[in-house]
């Protein structure tokens, strides 16, 4: 009877442990405001206070965004840039110098682009710091989002030069074919982004 009643007893600690476990990472906070357009719209980040993914994938440590909606506050509509939450580089960084928070330099008058990591390249069970970022695009409405890189190579930064109607994108390619990105992978190049067309140009390589 004894072992009966522990039994009882640790089975309903697991059940309630494990709907802590799932509410916790369930759990969804809003971040700082972001203006797109001052004539409608906002962006308004998402973020968890638990891991992103049910499973356990890469959580929330302070640099990334879950989702992004896209608010129209004239029409009062919104939407969410992706379908499934990932993992998207925050929109605002801090400035040592001036002690603040600083958007990131990612928008252009016709488009927005996106660092994220949305792909389980080595197929550990996990999205980590050994699988791609990739570049992402959308219009300035959350429209027409599309992925502009490939998952065999990662996007280590890029840079807007909008009067002059390109980008500049470093990225880094899987130099030992293991399918992750780390220090050992040291090939790495630019390419020009036409903003126009949103086409890539020539690898600049130091080789």
């Amino acid at each position: 009877m004894r072992t009966l009643f522990f039994f009882g007893l640790t089975l309903c600690f697991g059940l309630t442990q494990s709907l802590k476990a799932q509410t916790s990472k369930l759990t969804q906070q809003f971040d700082k405001i972001y203006m797109v357009d001052s004539n409608s719209t906002l962006i308004i980040p998402i973020q968890y206070d638990g891991p992103i993914f049910s499973s356990g994938k890469f959580g929330p440590y302070g640099n990334n965004h879950a989702n992004l909606i896209f608010y129209n506050f004239k029409t009062d509509t919104y939407k969410k840039l992706f379908a499934k939450d990932t993992y998207i580089q925050r929109f605002y960084r801090y400035d040592y110098f001036e002690r603040r928070m600083k958007p990131n330099v990612n928008q252009t008058q016709k488009y927005i682009f996106y660092l994220v990591m949305d792909t389980d390249r080595n197929n550990n069970g996990k999205i980590d710091d050994d699988d791609p970022v990739s570049l992402y695009v959308s219009t300035l409405y959350g429209d027409e989002l599309r992925k502009l890189s490939s998952i065999n190579e990662n996007v280590l930064s890029f840079e807007i030069f909008e009067k002059e109607n390109f980008a500049m994108i470093e990225i880094q390619r899987d130099g030992n074919q293991d399918n992750a990105f780390t220090s050992k992978d040291n090939d790495y190049y630019y390419i020009k982004l036409d903003l126009e067309t949103l086409s890539f140009g020539k690898p600049i390589e130091i080789k």
